[in-house]
């Protein structure tokens, strides 16, 4: 974590991926970051001129005057920019070199960004809050659209404005117990319990909403581990193939051609889920294959839903207890091979039916995947948990809230009640930051990416 007297400090980094591309863009941010771009800029007096927001060309220059590139400059002045403090953006030709260069002159007067420090600037300046800080990152590294639209949405407030929302109606319940203390002595009209016990218990009621729809949220944010099971030739390849609509995954007609498991990344319906090609399960002398049997057990115990597939047209029961009893909660039994089934079969009603061939051949284990999940099309209407520290912190405000009530209900004194009604808010303060320790600063930021 930077320290106090260094966060002033001007710093600049490349804002671009590393490489060859058409334009690189170098961000300058902090006390005397407009002089220090003059220093090397001709015409010097349109930039130190400019106001905020305007776009300068001219030539940057080395410490010797020499040209190093024609550049363009995004000019952004405190308290307008994404840090709150002045800003230049310098837009250079994108060859790694020339960027270099620039970045060598400008370090004569400022020092490197640390991960994330021009996001941190920007919270610490009050420009975002904690959350909405921890969505840019979010954001950058979102693997599918639901969780692009999740991150922007916290990163535009919705959750923040929620949560503000909820600390108030807090405090107004906390002022009424504090009154209630103050002037106990005094001949005033009693505080109403009926109401002070609907103000927790809607508390409690919306504070639980949240938290439940924020175990969905962290599948949109950090994916979802579904894991293929079945027996040898049940078709786990072949699916996991046409989820990733290309070939990764080697297959044949001969048993036991996966020994070792594949992971890929796919978007369904716009939900990142991590998917998982196992060994087929069954008992083996072979040792390598009995290894990847192993592991498949291990990758159904730590993933979040088992697709047992089933090779419809042979013995449809025959893997149902290579499942253990306790992941059936999470396992969903698809048939596989449905385009092989004869006209004449009678499918079992309710059953999943699954092919790797057909167009729709995924439609209806899609759908049961989401549904199993939860995962619906209106998630993002509401306002949405997506992030495990969030969560944790939440869970602590409803108990607080809960331990409230239970004070209010075993009339054990205002003071009690108040004291819950604190932690409740200081659990939802530590969301928006409010107030942070150090060491969660630096365990955030130190995540992001250099340059943001």
């Amino acid at each position: 974590m930077i320290s106090p007297a260094h966060q002033n400090d001007p710093i600049c980094a490349q804002i671009t991926p590393v490489g060859y591309a058409a334009v690189t863009v170098i961000r300058i941010s902090g006390k005397a970051a407009i002089d220090i771009v003059a220093r090397h800029f001709k015409p010097a007096h349109k930039l130190t001129k400019s106001p905020s927001h305007r776009l300068i060309h001219g030539v940057f220059l080395s410490q010797t005057g020499q040209p190093v590139d024609d550049v363009l400059l995004s000019v952004f002045r405190s308290p307008h920019s994404y840090t709150g403090e002045d800003s230049v953006e310098i837009s250079c030709h994108g060859n790694p070199n020339l960027a270099n260069r620039i970045l060598q002159n400008l370090l004569q007067h400022c020092r490197l960004a640390n991960p994330g420090e021009f996001t941190l600037r920007a919270y610490l300046n009050g420009k975002l809050d904690l959350s909405q800080a921890e969505a840019v990152n979010d954001l950058i590294h979102a693997q599918a659209s639901k969780a692009e639209s999740a991150a922007l949405m916290q990163l535009h407030g919705i959750l923040s404005h929620h949560l503000q929302g909820i600390l108030e109606r807090i405090s107004e319940a906390r002022l009424r117990c504090e009154l209630a203390i103050d002037f106990a002595d005094q001949d005033l009209p009693q505080i109403d319990l009926v109401d002070l016990k609907t103000r927790l218990l809607g508390l409690i009621q919306d504070t639980c909403d949240l938290a439940a729809r924020g175990e969905q949220g962290k599948h949109i944010r950090e994916g979802v581990k579904i894991c293929l099971a079945g027996a040898p030739n049940a078709g786990k390849s072949s699916l996991f193939n046409a989820f990733l609509q290309h070939n990764r995954a080697i297959v044949t007609p001969h048993p036991g051609t996966t020994r070792d498991y594949l992971e890929e990344s796919i978007s369904l319906a716009g939900f990142p889920i991590v998917i998982y090609d196992t060994a087929g399960l069954r008992s083996s002398t072979d040792e390598i294959e009995s290894a990847g049997i192993a592991k498949s057990y291990s990758l159904m115990q730590s993933s979040d839903l088992i697709i047992l597939l089933l090779d419809a047209t042979g013995n449809m029961d025959s893997m149902q207890a290579g499942i253990p009893s306790d992941l059936l909660p999470k396992t969903i039994t698809a048939y596989s091979k449905a385009d092989l089934l004869a006209p004449s079969y009678v499918r079992i009603e309710h059953a999943i039916y699954c092919s790797a061939t057909l167009p729709d051949g995924l439609e209806q284990l899609s759908a049961a995947i989401l549904q199993h999940l939860m995962l619906s099309e209106d998630i993002l209407s509401q306002p949405l948990i997506t992030n495990t520290r969030h969560l944790a912190a939440l869970e602590k405000c409803n108990k607080a809230l809960q331990q409230a009530l239970y004070a209010l209900d075993t009339e054990a004194g205002f003071e009690f009640i108040a004291f819950e009604l604190i932690s409740a808010s200081h659990a939802l303060e530590e969301i928006l930051g409010v107030i942070t320790p150090d060491d969660l600063l630096e365990s955030i930021f130190s995540n992001f990416c250099i340059g943001k």
